[in-house]
């Protein structure tokens, strides 16, 4: 044993816990290696204190490898297990190694963190055997980084043989060579590098990055590729920026971040709060969501909810290159990919955080005094009876009767400032030539921010990715992800507490002095009851979701090289079962006459206990096989190809039951209900889909390429007839930079010119419109004894003509990186015509027949615009930094659907933006009655009040005075700006995204209102004549609730998105506990937002002022560790 001193006490090293600890270790890249490594290079100045008996060289060389940042390497020659006594105290290292060289007859030399021992030659001449043996001779060495980080599963291979190994998790190897042998040394990210051994038996080989990245690929569509041959639009996000976002919903992460994808994010509610996903804008008058696929399995639920540390990539195909999944790739493809195990030694790994979320805007209403003056107000100008005269200043002079009024700020009853939530995932990882494995687990926990709540949201996730080589022709491999999601929200939603908190008077009470629940405005709403939720009852949804996947691939070198045969076999299943109970309360109401309380039990189904309970389950099963081939010849034309068929079904059943007046809430089941009144319903659905596709890659030198798909889909959606489509997608690129003409130019590392043409299809309409369907109702029989039974009657006729949408795309981009990687740029311009969109004949039948025509193919729409991405990269000295900015502009233009003859022009769809806003024109705020008396106008009127325009001039106000405004609530222009910052061991990201180019409309449409609208508002036309806001109104007055430009806001905005500050705690600490990366960080989202609206959140789709649950700002603290 060795002694070691520290801080005066000792301890004692076994030379097994090193041997432990490299076995365990897995290293990455930290950006504390350069530091490390400068420093390990100070000479040998470090001081060490070494004291034993009879112990042997390894044992010493552990020691020092403890008290210092030295590891060392030695060829077989040296001899560690030598046995020595050393007494050295405080001894500078070099001094030691001079003990070592001349007791063991070695040499020693130091190559950065590492102190390289070899045995002196000696100066005798070999004898024959000798000789011999030298024809070979092993070597060893070590692979790192710029930084000294070590590479591991490098590929070391004797240059002209098929001899060669791979480097260990320290980066080291050992291979025995001929002699005066090259060895090449490879890894995926890094300049292929040639050595010369000559009378070397040490190596100490530090790897360059490729500054071209041109070795990187992207996941696309049923495969890879190079970055560098890519000819398609495809837009990637690592997984390493997606767990930087700290984000609880995955679609959270794409905003700032992907060019190309629109990302709005309208609720922070915990469950929902999800951010809806356009790739390039809307194209379609139906549905525009992209097509999610998961693992290679397209149609996946549960984007939304993945565990971030499961995400290797995801991948978001723009144009013709999604073509290859045909029918259901007319609104863009996002490809996730999860992580898989790979040939390294076990890892495990844990991230947990823990936040603290608030609103980004909490609406700030009226106190009980500015109410009462804005409702007396509201009540003079309209003449009628001013109720709070004698009573509001009460709240003045104290003199208010506080058994009767309170002072509650509804907002602050039913919200906290802030709420909880955290995550913990764990990972085991690893494998090796033949097994490789990934299983992880994750939980993760929500409350809302109501105050003293009951209710909450989890999730529990778990993932197992294996993959086994059971010949060294057949990988098979199994994955394996459930979610299971508990929702324990409140059976009044979200939205109802919002109305309600706008809707409730503020005189009202929250609570009294003496502890009892107010009533609320209606029904014993009172908010603070509400938000608890103990005695209201909940809504519960549970939903569980299985994917399985089992997976070969067949190596067919033997019949011809680069031929190959893989498949897969995926069984999705969803059940979502939801139990809705509504409880009734305890409110109270104070009566002047006596003084007293009066207790009020309720709830808003008529004070009725009630149960709503439903079961959704659907399968979905997919089988896909795949002939490919893949190969190079004469090392500069390269041919991929390959044939595929798939298919997939989905079939599932729904079920709900409502049961009401139980008797007790003790027993919420629907066998406890009443049957009074008591209803159930239930349906079932299925759908089908057969494709057969294929894909043909050719590129000369990565200088010329051309990629052409061909996709025929069949789907049930439509009649036999129309049910089959043909997609097809061509793609060319141009890497100028890899001509010849180019090599004057070396500030230009990589520029390319590509462009691509597809058809793109879309079957996501209502299944079965191409038959005539019925409806029950209620049908009296004739006869004897006549009763009313249930009957069929004929709901919507059928079509047997409805086909697929069609789109037409097209794309053109320049790429490139100059200066050794400081400027990285990629500029697109897109155009997509849509044709064949499924929409009604709105102008062709009056509503007045009641007849419901089918959908026809007869819409038509364009969509077009750009995109921009530019980056930065830099290093000075220790420090680095990036810089990045994309932009995406996207507008698009209906160029038919059938639209009546008589619509104004100032009101037409065609020709314009999808969406809208269809209102009345204002010209400021009426002053006087003369103006009013003057001009068109709605019936009554008054000073104060919003001011229209007659459009028609007609000389009054009616429907034709409405107009459209193009711009909607789906910004035409998003944009992200990210920065980076790394100085040794810390790290600091910076993400900020943005709109612009998008409207809201915003109405106060309430009893309660908004304080900027008290503190703006028109009193008169001698006090206020350049007010902001109309005269006090609420939402009984339809004068100034009218869906007009006075209440358009301009919803663009920039967002500080997210913010992350990190500290990598130095390895060669971390290392002396068996910790491979210890790595601290801290997290905030939707820091502050510059905008043009200041009291509602712009990302906001609430018309209502403020009466929804607004986005969530978050602050997080958490820790990655790795052993």
């Amino acid at each position: 044993m060795i002694k070691i001193p520290l801080s005066g006490i000792y301890f004692q090293l076994n030379s097994g816990h090193k041997h432990f600890f490299r076995i365990m270790r897995i290293t990455y890249a930290s950006l504390f290696a350069a530091a490390f490594c400068l420093h390990a290079g100070n000479s040998y100045s470090q001081k060490v204190t070494l004291q034993g008996e009879n112990l042997s060289v390894k044992e010493y060389m552990t020691a020092i490898e403890k008290q210092t940042e030295y590891l060392f390497i030695y060829d077989e020659d040296v001899n560690v297990d030598k046995k020595m006594s050393i007494d050295m105290v405080g001894r500078p290292v070099k001094e030691v190694l001079d003990n070592f060289a001349s007791q063991l007859g070695i040499t020693y030399t130091q190559k950065g963190a590492y102190i390289v021992l070899s045995k002196t030659q000696p100066n005798t001449s070999h004898n024959a055997s000798m000789t011999i043996s030298q024809q070979e001779k092993k070597i060893t060495g070590v692979v790192t980084d710029a930084t000294g980080t070590p590479v591991i599963g490098a590929n070391v291979i004797e240059q002209g043989t098929a001899n060669g190994t791979i480097t260990d998790m320290d980066g080291r190897f050992t291979l025995t060579v001929s002699n005066n042998a090259t060895i090449q040394v490879s890894y995926i990210g890094y300049n292929t590098m040639s050595i010369k051994v000559g009378k070397q038996t040490v190596l100490v080989i530090k790897m360059e990055e490729d500054s071209k990245s041109l070795s990187e690929v992207v996941v696309v569509g049923y495969g890879v590729q190079k970055k560098a041959t890519i000819t398609g639009s495809v837009s990637a996000l690592q997984g390493d920026n997606i767990k930087k976002s700290g984000s609880m919903n995955i679609t959270n992460t794409f905003a700032g971040q992907v060019p190309g994808v629109i990302a709005t994010n309208r609720t922070g509610e915990p469950g929902s709060d999800y951010s809806t996903l356009l790739v390039r804008g809307k194209g379609s008058l139906n549905n525009n969501s992209p097509l999610i696929v998961i693992d290679g399995v397209a149609n996946r639920e549960g984007l939304e909810r993945l565990n971030p540390n499961d995400i290797e990539s995801i991948s978001v195909l723009k144009d013709a290159s999604a073509a290859i999944y045909g029918a259901q790739a007319a609104n863009g493809v996002i490809l996730v990919t999860t992580k898989n195990g790979s040939q390294s030694k076990p890892t495990i790994e844990y991230t947990g955080t823990f936040s603290l979320s608030q609103h980004t805007r909490t609406p700030k209403l009226l106190n009980a005094y500015n109410w009462m003056v804005y409702d007396d107000e509201k009540n003079m100008h309209e003449g009628t009876t001013q109720l709070w005269t004698n009573i509001k200043d009460g709240y003045l002079d104290g003199t208010i009767n506080r058994n009767k009024y309170g002072d509650t700020d509804w907002m602050k009853a039913m919200f906290r400032t802030f709420a909880p939530q955290t995550r913990h995932s764990a990972s085991l990882s690893g494998g090796n030539e033949s097994v490789k494995y990934y299983i992880a687990g994750d939980f993760s926990y929500q409350e809302p921010a109501y105050r003293n709540t009951v209710y909450d949201y989890k999730t529990y996730q778990f993932r197992a990715n294996l993959e086994a080589k059971v010949t060294k022709e057949l990988t098979i491999g199994f994955n394996a992800s459930g979610l299971n999601e508990n929702n324990n929200a409140s059976p009044i939603s979200s939205g109802t507490m919002f109305w309600e908190a706008f809707m409730a008077y503020p005189y009202l009470y929250d609570y009294y002095p003496n502890g009892l629940p107010g009533p609320g405005i209606a029904w014993g709403n009172n908010l603070a009851v509400l938000a608890n939720g103990e005695d209201v009852g909940n809504n519960k949804t549970d939903n569980f979701n299985l994917n399985t996947k089992l997976h070969f691939n067949l190596n067919l070198d033997k019949v011809t090289k680069g031929l190959s045969v893989s498949g897969y076999a995926a069984f999705d299943r969803i059940d979502t079962r939801n139990k809705n109970f509504q409880n009734v309360w305890d409110t109270y109401t104070y009566s002047d006459a006596t003084g007293e309380y009066i207790k009020q039990t309720t709830n808003a189904n008529n004070n009725v206990i009630n149960l709503s309970q439903s079961d959704k389950k659907y399968h979905t099963n997919t089988l896909h096989a795949r002939i490919a081939y893949n190969r190079t010849f004469l090392e500069k034309h390269h041919v991929g190809a390959f044939v595929a068929y798939e298919q997939s079904k989905t079939e599932g059943d729904y079920f709900s039951a409502w049961r009401g007046y139980y008797l007790s809430d003790k027993l919420p089941y629907l066998n406890y209900g009443g049957d009074k009144e008591k209803t159930n319903s239930g349906y079932g659905y299925i759908s089908a889909r057969q494709n057969i596709f294929g894909r043909l890659n050719y590129d000369y030198k990565s200088r010329y390429m051309l990629e052409f798909t061909l996709r025929h889909d069949g789907s049930m959606n439509f009649s036999g007839g129309h049910r089959w489509g043909t997609f097809p997608g061509l793609s060319a690129g141009w890497r100028i930079s890899e001509e010849a003409f180019m090599n004057n130019y070396s500030w230009v590392d990589d520029l390319k010119l590509r462009a691509s043409w597809g058809k793109l299809g879309n079957d996501r309409v209502n299944q079965f419109q191409y038959l005539t369907t019925f409806s029950m109702v209620n049908g009296a029989i004739l006869g004897d004894t006549p009763s009313m039974n249930n009957a069929f009657k004929e709901a919507r006729i059928g079509n047997p003509s409805i086909t697929w949408e069609k789109v037409d795309t097209k794309n053109i981009a320049l790429e490139g990186r100059l200066w050794n990687g400081l400027l990285g740029f990629d500029v697109e311009y897109f155009f997509q015509n849509r044709k064949d969109i499924l929409t009604p004949k709105n102008a062709s039948i009056p509503n007045y027949t009641g007849l419901t025509l089918p959908d026809q193919n007869i819409g038509e729409v364009n969509n077009k615009g750009i995109e921009i991405m530019l980056t930065h990269n830099h290093k000075v000295n220790q420090v680095a930094y990036n810089l990045g900015f994309n932009l995406t502009f996207a507008k698009n233009k209906i160029v038919f659907f059938d639209e009546a003859a008589n619509v104004p022009e100032w009101q037409k769809r065609t020709g314009y933006s999808i969406d809208s806003w269809l209102m009345y024109k204002t010209d400021g705020i009426y002053q006087t009655q003369e103006e009013i008396d003057n001009s068109p106008h709605f019936a009554n009127a008054r000073p104060g009040d919003i001011k229209y325009v007659d459009l028609d001039g007609d000389g009054k106000l009616t429907s034709n005075d409405q107009y459209r405004d193009y711009i909607s609530n789906i910004p035409q222009i998003v944009f992200g700006v990210n920065m980076g910052l790394s100085w040794k061991g810390f790290d600091l990201n910076i993400l900020w995204s943005g709109q612009a180019r998008a409207k809201q409309m915003i109405i106060p449409y309430s009893f309660n209102t908004y304080q900027e609208f008290f503190d703006k508002r028109w009193i008169s036309a001698e006090l206020t004549p350049n007010a902001k806001y109309p005269r006090a109104f609420n939402k009984d007055n339809n004068m100034n609730t009218k869906y007009s430009d006075f209440w358009l806001k301009n919803a663009s905005f920039i967002r500080l998105k997210n913010v992350e500050l990190a500290y990598t705690v130095p390895s060669n600490l971390t290392r002396k506990f068996y910790v491979e990366r210890l790595r601290f960080f801290l997290t905030g989202n939707n820091l502050f937002t510059i905008d043009h609206i200041g009291f509602q959140d712009p990302e906001s789709s609430a018309v209502n002022a403020g009466q929804y649950y607004p986005q969530q700002r978050t602050y997080s603290v958490g820790l990655n560790v790795s052993f």
